[in-house]
């Protein structure tokens, strides 16, 4: 990825995984979709009595939606892009294979209404035995997939680095679920072994999609402007810095029992401290060179990069207000992935659809997906940001919300409308990519998109 001419000389192998990757990434997000629709289907009265499931589902379906739509779709991500700078050979058929397998697995408790949800942090799951087979597959086909781009760490551009790195994170974050799942006491309830498992791991897994949205702002400022946002030497130390702060996270597992407050608030206090500066830098430059320029709105890199800035910023601003239980955490985090997403969809048309040629050939859907998207979130995280200023608490529905003032009210309206318009945003995106890679090859020269 650190030049236009390293993706025309991908091997068909390497294309082949590369176009499997990126397949599984947008296809997660359309079935996370349906499942949306299916969500909103359950609670509506006159249809959900006529539903196959039971009250239950929603539930179900609501965990296998986030997990789609955020693990599969980054995790899917990080191996796409580690297909560009090391992909093909057996190893790569592999991957691909137990990625595929993993995430199918995920769907099928949900879809024949099986398993107890355990609305845990960070990855929560179905108490069911394929549901759990289907992450350590995902899990497994993303490591092997990653673990060949690992030598680059020391001999990579900025951006084969950061990929290097984002691997390397991966790979710690599957050390903790691993450590901490053979340290739960016997018998310890579901639920709170479900929570215990994967808020180490969780944590570090946000070191792992800091460094995406970094190697994304690398990348496409490189093709927005010929260079990237800060020097090489000091981008790599950047992505180097956030490798080795996830790196200490299994020595916390010595720190305490793991059922104990302590360890908790350690994990959260290597987030607080460990996270913020590498992003924060990155930012700075990326922000100079698009305030400097020469800018070209027209151009999907710096719509993407500009947009993907602007709402991580907002995201990581309100990740310091954070309050106790209530909509500015939701308001944190829908942003900051927000940013993240942003530059993926900007790396996944801009640079992904391109190699594998089957380039996106109409620029006014391109500008419209990155506008909905990007306003959408920001008007989105906004919304809760002020809710919770207000009291409304997070993960609670309906007369649970206590929206009694005019302010929550019109906070939570002001949430349902971004939502709206990021939603519409993403199903641009998800359609127009998959027409793309399932259709036929388009021979024509597109218009100019990067």
């Amino acid at each position: 990825m650190e030049s236009r001419s390293e993706f025309t000389a991908l091997s068909p192998g390497r294309r082949r995984e590369l176009k499997g990757w990126t397949l599984l990434a947008v296809a997660s997000l359309a079935i996370a979709g349906v499942l949306a629709l299916l969500l909103a289907l359950s609670r509506t009265p006159g249809i959900q009595d006529g539903l196959p499931w039971g009250p239950s589902f929603f539930h179900r379906a609501l965990v296998t939606h986030v997990v789609l739509s955020f693990q599969v779709w980054l995790l899917a991500a990080l191996g796409a892009l580690s297909a560009l700078v090391a992909g093909g050979g057996p190893l790569g058929r592999v991957a691909l294979a137990a990625g595929w397998t993993g995430t199918l697995l995920l769907v099928i408790p949900a879809l024949v209404d099986q398993g107890e949800a355990s609305l845990n942090n960070y990855v929560p799951v179905l108490i069911h035995p394929l549901f759990y087979c289907g992450l350590a597959l995902l899990a497994l086909g993303v490591a092997v997939a990653g673990a060949r781009t690992l030598p680059l760490l020391g001999r990579g551009g900025p951006v084969a680095c950061g990929i290097a790195c984002g691997n390397g994170i991966f790979l710690i974050a599957c050390l903790c679920f691993a450590l901490a799942a053979r340290l739960i006491p016997a018998g310890t309830d579901m639920v709170m072994a479900n929570e215990r498992v994967f808020w180490g791991g969780g944590h570090v897994l946000q070191f792992l999609n800091t460094v995406i949205l970094m190697v994304a702002w690398e990348s496409l400022t490189r093709q927005a402007f010929g260079r990237g946002p800060l020097p090489p030497t000091l981008s790599r130390g950047l992505f180097l810095a956030l490798l080795l702060v996830a790196a200490t996270a299994p020595i916390l597992y010595l720190r305490g029992r793991i059922l104990e407050i302590e360890q908790q608030q350690a994990f959260t206090n290597l987030l607080w401290f460990g996270l913020p500066l590498p992003p924060a830098v990155m930012g700075a430059g990326l922000a100079w060179r698009l305030w400097h320029g020469p800018r070209d709105w027209k151009s999907a890199a710096t719509l993407s990069l500009a947009l993907s800035l602007a709402v991580f910023a907002i995201g990581g601003v309100a990740g310091f207000f954070i309050g106790t239980g209530d909509t500015r955490t939701p308001s944190h985090y829908h942003a900051v992935i927000g940013g993240v997403n942003l530059g993926l969809m900007g790396i996944f048309i801009v640079q992904l659809l391109p190699v594998l040629g089957r380039p996106l050939v109409s620029a006014r859907a391109v500008k419209l997906q990155f506008h909905l998207y990007g306003w959408g979130q920001l008007i989105h995280a906004l919304g809760f940001f002020v809710a919770g200023a207000a009291g409304v608490p997070r993960k609670t529905a309906g007369a649970a919300q206590g929206l009694d003032s005019l302010a929550k009210t019109a906070a939570m309206d002001v949430v349902g409308f971004g939502a709206a318009i990021a939603v519409a945003g993403g199903v641009i995106f998800v359609w127009t990519v998959l027409a793309r890679l399932l259709g036929p090859f388009y021979l024509a020269r597109p218009r100019r998109l990067g």
